[in-house]
């Protein structure tokens, strides 16, 4: 998936995070009630600088750990979320000390972690995502109690964040393309001559 950053309208697409609560009406219907203040609080950790990455190793690796062990998660997003916390650890340690510049961005709300991206290189023009993954206890069916929106929040800081860089284009794999889709992602068209194509 990519987004184009040359006018894109972040309004149209910013979707606020929200909570789940029980319908006192209706037991066992949950009503969606939005976090309107958006609460989140954003901070990027720089890994080829020793002391991003000493507290990148204190304040997020810690989590990763978590997230990666969990254990009685309901749900295919809470189980794609752990595995993917299990893999953003494995990147960081396999490609630190590279001649990239990696960054590691992360989603706190009320002072805890509830979403984590991982940027290999981003000296491109073109940026790639290489992870973001979400708190999996937020992922849990009927969860009532825990923020939704922290991946969503991290990645609008984000696409903010590289088109004041310059950035002209980003690229996330995906899991879900219609969520995407529907914030203003398109498919990626494949070169001419790809697959055989052309004469």
């Amino acid at each position: 998936m990519i987004l184009i950053l040359q006018d894109y309208q972040y309004t149209a697409a910013d979707f606020p995070p929200y909570f789940l609560i029980e319908n006192p009406l209706n037991a066992g219907n949950f009503i969606k009630v939005l976090e309107e203040q958006n609460a989140f609080q954003f901070k990027t950790y720089n890994l080829n600088l020793e002391a991003d990455f000493e507290s990148y190793e204190a304040e997020v690796k810690p989590i990763l750990i978590e997230w990666s062990e969990k254990i009685g998660l309901l749900g295919e997003n809470a189980e794609l979320s752990k595995n993917f916390s299990g893999l953003m650890k494995a990147y960081v340690g396999e490609d630190f000390r590279s001649s990239s510049q990696e960054e590691i961005h992360i989603a706190t709300y009320k002072g805890k972690i509830e979403a984590i991206s991982y940027v290999k290189d981003t000296t491109e023009k073109d940026l790639e995502i290489d992870l973001l993954v979400a708190n999996p206890n937020g992922l849990v069916e009927n969860q009532t109690m825990l923020p939704k929106g922290g991946g969503s929040s991290l990645l609008d800081y984000m696409v903010h964040k590289y088109e004041e860089e310059g950035v002209e284009k980003i690229q996330l794999y995906s899991v879900n393309d219609e969520y995407y889709f529907n914030r203003g992602w398109q498919i990626e068209p494949e070169p001419e001559g790809a697959c055989g194509g052309g004469e």
